[in-house]
């Protein structure tokens, strides 16, 4: 199980692959027909991407643990057929008011470069 302890900053924890194949943007866009932009990753995929690469990559995770933020930067939206990596590395961590918190980086790349990076802090449970 991956621990508080776990966690050094500037480490990278993993990565994980994905295709933004056409069978992905017509699931999202049957959810939400209003995000067709033919051919383009909407911009709601970049939280779902970088979340399937985050449950990926930090396993076994302790039960408990509290998602607390989270911010991207968009740099362009990948498109279909694309092969997208996202890295995970442990920013920073702390103990704040006796919770552990995690602060990770998650930088998704596809074969036509650099598509968008986020932060997200996690109230890690062990």
């Amino acid at each position: 199980m991956i621990t508080y302890e776990s966690f050094t900053p500037g480490q990278v924890m993993g990565r994980s692959e994905a295709v933004l194949d056409a069978a992905k943007l017509q699931a999202w866009q049957a959810l939400f027909p209003e995000d067709d932009l033919g051919g383009a990753m909407p911009h709601g995929m970049v939280a779902a991407i970088a979340m399937r690469a985050y449950a990926e990559v930090l396993q076994p995770r302790p039960p408990g643990n509290v998602h607390a933020a989270q911010h991207f930067d968009l740099l362009r939206l990948p498109h279909v057929g694309e092969h997208l990596t996202t890295t995970i590395t442990c920013l920073e961590k702390e103990v704040r008011k006796g919770r552990f918190r995690v602060t990770l980086g998650m930088d998704t790349a596809g074969t036509e470069g650099p598509a968008f990076r986020g932060r997200m802090t996690v109230l890690w449970a062990a």
